[in-house]
Parts: C-alpha cells; structure tokens; sequence
C-alpha cells in the first residue's frame, strides 16, 4: 500500500478493526494475517473474498462443533530441521499437534453434508491440508506428552536403559550395605545417599576422613562434611555412567531422525500452516460479523441503464441501509441510510459541531473498505457498494508544530495531493470543507474544490457549516444536500442523517432555550441576513413537510400491511369455506355410493336365494330397476361435483353492473369489472376475483336500493404482532400461547413476537418447547438486540396453502 493510502487507513480507524478481527483468531499465524490485510481494489477478487466469508458464516452457524484445533506456528521449527538442526522433543511435540489437527480438520470438512457445494471456496484451502501418518506416528511412539523421549522410540533406547536399571540397582545395593553396616558408621555424617556432579557419594565427617577411602567430590558450606564416592564403588558408579553416556547419545541419534523427517515434509508442513491459518481468518471474519450484526453487502456490478445521465456515476454507487460505525457500541450508535452515484455524485453533510458529521463521513468510509477486505458490514443486507481502485480522506485535524503548519495549511497540502491523484472511480471523504480560514474565502474555495470534483467525476463525500455551499447544492446538478439532525429541545443532536435536507443554525434557538435575555435574542435578529433568514425559513418547512410525508408514509404502509392481513385472512376462510362445502359434496356422494353398493348386495343375495324364498322374477326384475335407478342417481351426482357449472342458454355475457352468484361459494356479488375471462366481484367490502366459468348471471344490479352486504366474514378481534407472557407461570403459558399462535395463523399475521425476558430461563425454554410443535409455526430464532434480543423469539407462521 502507498504512504498515502496508509494514511488514510488510519484516518478511518481501519487499525482498530482489523484488530478486533485478530482478536477473533484462534491461531496466531492468522491474527498475524488479520493485522495485515487490506481493500482490495480487483471486483473479482473482493468478490471471492465475499464468497469466502460467506461459507464461513454458513459453517459456523450450521455446524458450530467445526473448530481449527490446536495448531502451531512450526515454520521456525521446519526450517531450522530443513538445515539440519535438531529439534528437541517439545519441538517435536508443536510439530505432532498441527500434524494432528490438520488431519482433524481435514478429516471434518469432508464429513460435511454437501460440502462441495456450500463451501467450495474453503474446501480449496482444506485441499492444501497435508496428513502425514507416518511422521505423526514416529512422534508419538518416540515422545511423550511431557517432552520425555520414550523407551518406545528405538529398540536399541529399550536395551540400555535397561542396563542403566540394572547398574543403577546393582549401585545402590552397594551404597545402602555401606551405610546401614557398622563399619563406617562413626565416620558418616547421616546414613544417606546423594550425588554430587552425576556421581553417588556419602557424606563424611571431616575428621573422619581417613576412616572411608574415597574420592572428595564436594564438601558442605561449613566444611564439617565431605561428600565422598568410597572406591569400593567407583566402578560400579563407571558402569553406570557410561549406560547414561549411551542413552544420551540413543536420545540424540532419535531425535536427530526425527528432525531430518520433519526438514524432508518442511514445504508441506509451511502449507498446512498457511491453509489451517486461511481457514481460521475466514472463521475470524465470521465471528466479527456475528459480534457486528453484520451483513453481506452487494457489489455494485458497474455500468448500467441511465448512466449516460450527468448526475450518475457511469460505474459506481453507494446505498448503505440502516449502516452503523464499526467500533461504536451496537446498543447505541444511531445507523445512517446513504444514496450515492445514482441520482447525485456529491454529496454534501452540514450541521452542528459534534452533531455526528464526521462520525457519518467515517462510517461510509470505513464500511467501504470492510466490504473490499471481504468482511461483512455493519448494515443491512439490502446495502450496495463498489469496489474503489483509491479512497482519498481528508479527516481530522492535521495541524503540524513541527512543519509550522496551520490547520488550514495541513488540510490545503492533503487536498493538493489528492487532486494529483484523484480519477472519476475514487472516492473521496472531506471533512469540514475550506474550514480554518476566513468564512467568505472558505466558501468560496469550498465550492470551487466542489465544481473541481464534478469535472473530474469521483464520488464525493463531504462536510461544511456554510450556508453558500448549501444553496450551491441546490443550484448545482450532481450535488445533494444532507444534514444531521439536531434537537433543539434537548440542545443535543438526535445523530440521524437527514438526505435532501441541509443543515440549519440552532445559535439563537440554544440560546434561549440556555436563558439568554430575549431582548438580546431579538436584537441579533435584527441583525441577520434577511436572505439567512429567508433560507432558514425555508429550511424549517422544508423540514416539516418532510416529517408530515414521512409520517403520511407510516401510516399508509400500515393501512397497507392491515389490508393485506384482511385479505389473507379472508382469502383463509374462502378456502376453508370451499374445502368443508367439497367436502360436504364428497360425504354425500360416499353415502349415496355405499347404499347403493348395499342394495346391490341386497340384490345379489335375493338372485341366489329366490328359489329358497319363492321370488318370482318380475320381483327380481323390478329390484334391479330400482338399482340401477339409483345408479344413475349417484353418477349425475358425480357429474354435478366434477363439472363446473356452465351458463345458462339464455343468460347474456357477464358485463360490469351485473349480480352474480359465485356458484363454488353459493355467494351473491355484484361485478364491477371484466377483464379477459376473469371478473372483479364486491362481497359487501370485500373484493374479489373469480373466473366467468364459475359465476352465474342473476341480472342487473339495483341502482336506486343502497347495496347491502353480501358476504361477511367471521367477527374476530385484530390480533397484535406480538404477546407478552412475561409474569405468568409455566403451566399457564402453553394454553396461553398455543390459543395466541392459532388466532395468529387464522388472522393471517407472517410472524409473531413473543416476549418471555431473560430471568433464569425457564420461561423461554417453555416457550421453545411450544413452538418446536406448534402446527402452525414454521421456524423460531431470538429476537435481534433491537428487538429484545435474549428476552423474545420470533416465530414465522407457515402459509396456509
């Protein structure tokens, strides 16, 4: 990355959540990767670093028991062995552990179901996962898990530390008749046994010395005791020594195979290190998005139908949904909606001081660079971005002692640099444009740097207090207008990001909600711009009109969404309404065909016995008349139930005005529109369509008489989008909820919420069991945080089919 690009990496805080990402890391090799990543600027290339993170995010939340193991950074060890160094049994044991959890983890991936499909991507770095049985056997047969090499490791290990035993015993036998027998008992210190440099000796009295002949290898602090190896024994202390001298060199010669194997498999076993490290970083941006509530994010493809307009960029856009800053806590942070590139390329952010500018102009920067990093952002998943080849920043402020560098200075030497660089598919994020000077040049300098831009055609993010530029906005095509709102109630900013709407002055309005005498307040009224005024005039209806649209739009989606739950519920009750009539239909016809099945039965019986009963046959023949009578009977009745009804001959085609009777329903409507062979009939105030086949004409519909209604369905109560059972016992809620659940189903609801808190939960776990088999529910999860979190689910009702 260039200097200038590093900079601005640490102008948005980019640092900070690359290392909240390495600390998502289980492996160090990969929290090292994570601190050292960076945008791409390749659209294939973020692409697959999207796909990545997103087979990641699938296999942690379908298969959470997936872990990484317990690997080790082993390519210091690898390449020390590679030239010819030995490894000691630890070494070793680092070395067996990622051989392990390699194979385990290799071994995991490809037990999953479908994992060729769902994760191609990191089925690509298990692929470069190495098993290596024969090495991972040799460790573990010659090493201990305490580092100790085990007799196990060669035959020849076996056979001297055998002799070792035996001349070690052979020693102490000695030693434990020389102290415990009476002959130099009045010239030892203590009837103990040590050693003193790997030798065993005694401890003697000084004076006693001449008393035990030996070898002095040490004498205590006080010089009273010598510790001697009595001669009687050097021999057998020789014959030891020497068995230890050749275990030491066995110990060596095993691990010095085993270091030459690992220095053979030193390539694949950096490889493995590397694949087992991509896995995990994929697995770390995962848990970064889980902790974010984080979002794939669209890539904006580029050029596409109305990009020949001036006001569109011709190959990049930005539309972040509900976006929130990365490092601000989640509970808190107000999330901003951005439109950028199709309707304006500038886009320009005033009002107050702390009111969340910059905070807004880091949050596009930053989710920008996330996306072409390959983590998810902090947005809804409707969110749109494009990968910049550059992203040029000048935030914060630069004012260096040093350089004798005012703050307007620093920021003119950023913009400088960035005008040298800047191409029509960057982005660039200035903060407090021509700040730091004289108001009237700043502006001025402000809305010239502006025009520069548009020539040049980047994407331009950009915050100002000057009321010139705002109305440049306004006059100026490609140029928006945005604010941050700020209550005046309050005195504190509400921290919303308001497009289309400029910021305005709150000095007087905080001044007088602060106490200042009115008298003051009127004065500096008076002395005001009277244009100023004009605009901020302007600027409050403005505002107002947006807040009465906004709420005009509420209370339509809601009329909107009460509609559609009416329509669905009726359209329920049709279908159960014409289910028991067909049902109804069937039940009849299976009566009528099992009575006659019994006559024929009669009759079969009465054929064979009628010479035991004297029949005659015009009985017989009679009987049969009858039979087939009512077979007949039972056939038209099919036919009846099978065919649709038709028109009646002399009836004239369905036209609007006409009343009709919907024939399936045995329902009387009026027509209000034809179209094709479908008709739009009125039940009372419902609505609906059936086709021409199905209706049949009954004539016009009166004029003059008020038109009552016709179809009414079944009296319910509206049913909440959500219940609170939180206060209620455990045996109360099952009834409870299952009751609440089945109006829900009835009244067609897509989903409920069920508030049950968090407490010891006992209570939630009820409400899981409910829902695991409640027939009318498809699927339950935890409510979002904004939502309850913890202390609610929601549960999807199915469709009713």
């Amino acid at each position: 990355m260039t200097e200038m690009h590093e900079a601005v990496l640490a102008k948005l805080d980019f640092g900070a959540v690359l290392e909240r990402l390495a600390g998502r890391c289980r492996f160090g090799v990969a929290a090292d990767r994570a601190r050292q990543l960076g945008p791409s600027a390749d659209h294939e290339t973020v692409a697959y670093l999207l796909d990545v993170t997103a087979e990641a995010v699938d296999l942690l939340t379908s298969f959470p028991e997936v872990t990484i193991g317990g690997p080790r950074d082993i390519r210091g060890l690898t390449e020390r062995a590679q030239k010819g160094g030995r490894l000691q049994p630890a070494d070793l044991l680092l070395v067996q552990d990622t051989i392990t959890a390699s194979r385990n983890l290799r071994r995991a991936f490809l037990r999953l179901p479908e994992a060729e499909s769902r994760y191609p991507h990191l089925l690509g770095f298990v692929d470069h996962l190495v098993e290596l049985p024969d090495l991972e056997t040799a460790i573990n047969r010659s090493i201990g898990p305490r580092g100790d090499v085990l007799d196990t490791a060669s035959d020849e290990l076996a056979r001297i530390r055998r002799d070792v035993r035996v001349a070690q015993s052979r020693l102490m036998d000695r030693l434990n008749a020389l102290v415990s027998g009476g002959r130099y008992a009045s010239a030892l210190q203590d009837t103990i046994i040590t050693t003193r440099d790997g030798r065993y000796v005694v401890p003697v009295k000084a004076e006693a010395r001449a008393a035990l002949p030996g070898v002095v290898h040490d004498t205590s602090s006080s010089g009273q005791t010598l510790f001697v190896e009595p001669f009687e024994i050097v021999e057998l202390n020789n014959k030891w020594r020497e068995r230890q001298l050749d275990e030491q060199h066995e110990i060596e010669r095993i691990l010095d195979d085993l270091s030459g194997r690992v220095g053979d498999r030193a390539a694949e076993l950096n490889q493995t290190v590397e694949a087992v490290a991509a896995i995990d970083l994929a697995m770390a941006k995962a848990r970064l998005a889980f902790d974010l509530r984080a979002n794939r994010p669209h890539l904006w493809p580029g050029a596409s139908a109305g990009d020949d307009l001036p006001e569109c960029h011709p190959t990049h856009r930005i539309s972040l949904v509900r976006a929130r800053h990365p490092l601000l806590d989640p509970e808190t942070v107000v999330p901003i909606d951005v439109e950028l590139g199709e309707q304006y390329r500038v886009l320009l952010i005033t009002g107050p001081n702390t009111g969340g500018k910059t905070v807004a102009l880091k949050t596009i920067g930053l989710l920008t660079m996330m996306a072409q990093t390959g983590l998810f952002i902090p947005a809804d998943d409707r969110s749109v971005v494009s990968v910049f080849p550059a992203i040029f920043a000048d935030i914060g402020d630069e004012q260096s002692i040093a350089q004798s560098l005012s703050t307007f200075s620093a920021h003119m030497r950023t913009v400088i640099g960035m005008l040298r660089h800047v191409t029509p598919d960057s982005l660039v994020l200035l903060d407090e444009l021509g700040a730091g000077t004289d108001p009237q040049e700043g502006s001025a300098l402000a809305r010239a740097l502006i025009s520069a831009l548009l020539e040049r055609g980047p994407l331009v993010i950009a915050t100002t207090h000057y009321s010139e530029v705002k109305a440049y906005a306004y006059t100026t095509p490609g140029v928006e207008n945005a604010s941050v709102e700020f209550d005046v109630a309050t005195l504190a900013p509400t921290y919303r990001l308001m497009i289309g709407v400029p910021g305005r002055s709150n000095a007087l309005a905080i001044a007088r909600r602060l106490g200042m005498p009115e008298a003051i307040i009127d004065q500096a009224s008076t002395l005001l711009d009277p244009d100023e005024v004009r605009v901020d005039a302007l600027l409050q209806d403005i505002r107002r009109r947006r807040d009465d649209a906004g709420d005009m739009v509420a209370r339509a989606e809601t009329a909107i969404a009460d509609a559609d739950q009416l329509r669905r519920s009726t359209e329920r009750e049709l279908r159960e309404a014409e289910r028991e009539r067909q049902g109804a239909r069937a039940e009849a016809l299976a009566e009528a065909e099992a009575e006659l099945a019994e006559v024929r039965e009669t009759l079969r019986r009465l054929q064979r016995d009628r010479d035991m009963v004297a029949a005659t046959r015009e009985h017989v023949d009679t009987r049969r008349l009858e039979v087939e009578q009512a077979a007949e009977t039972v056939r038209d009745f099919r036919r009846t139930r099978i065919r649709p009804p038709a028109a009646s001959a002399s009836s004239r085609a369905i036209r609007a005005g006409d009343r009709v009777r919907i024939v399936s329903l045995d329902q009387e409507g009026e027509v209000v529109a034809v179209a094709d062979d479908q008709a739009d009939i009125m039940l009372g105030a419902l609505k609906m369509r059936q086709p021409l086949s199905a209706l049949e004409r009954l004539g016009r519909a009166s004029t003059d008489a008020a038109r009552g209604v016709v179809y009414t369905p079944a009296a319910s109560e509206p049913v909440s989008i959500e219940v609170d059972l939180r206060g209620y016992r455990a045996a109360e809620v099952e009834e409870m909820l299952d009751r609440y659940l089945e109006n829900a189903y009835r009244s067609g609801l897509p989903f409920v919420r069920i508030i049950h808190g968090k407490g010891t939960g006992a209570l939630r776990q009820v409400v899981r069991d409910i829902l695991n088999n409640h027939p009318a529910v498809a699927t339950h999860q935890l409510a979002p945080r904004e939502q309850g979190g913890d202390g609610a689910t929601v549960a999807t009702l199915r469709e009713d089919s």
